[in-house]
């Protein structure tokens, strides 16, 4: 009997790591499901200069929405205790009611707490660095 249950532990732990290593290798998509037309505004803070401000122009949300959602994502290594990051982006609905938050750190970097995200793209870096001119210049 105890041979039995010690095999169903060992069968039930090994489907475990196999579920969570598919999990953690499985890609994300940001903002999946969010049409542009769905985002009011976005609220984008630099976490380097200090300086906030918020997008309500639809091209430019659609254009942000849009080369978000292009990239497929990878979880890449924790993100938790690290301090510091480039842009906080919070997208409200239209009814004022934030959609979805994420830091995006670079080019091809987004975090979203307790991971890290690499992608095979650019997820928009350097227009934000325009519109973060543009707004706040």
């Amino acid at each position: 009997m105890k041979k039995k249950n010690s095999i169903r532990i060992i069968a039930i732990a090994f489907a475990l790591a196999a579920v969570s290593a598919l999990w953690y290798c499985l890609p994300t998509t940001f903002l999946d499901g969010v049409e542009p037309s769905d985002v009011k505004f976005i609220s984008v803070f630099d976490g380097n200069t200090g300086a906030g401000f918020e997008i309500s122009d639809a091209d430019e949300i659609r254009y942000i929405v849009e080369h978000i959602q292009s990239v497929k994502m990878k979880k890449d290594e924790l993100s938790i205790g690290r301090l510091g990051y480039c842009f906080r982006m919070r997208f409200y609905g239209v009814t004022g009611k934030e959609i979805e938050s994420f830091i995006i750190n670079g080019s091809n970097t987004i975090r979203k707490d307790p991971f890290f995200y690499r992608g095979d793209g650019d997820v928009g870096f350097d227009y934000l660095r325009e519109l973060e001119a543009k707004y706040s210049g």
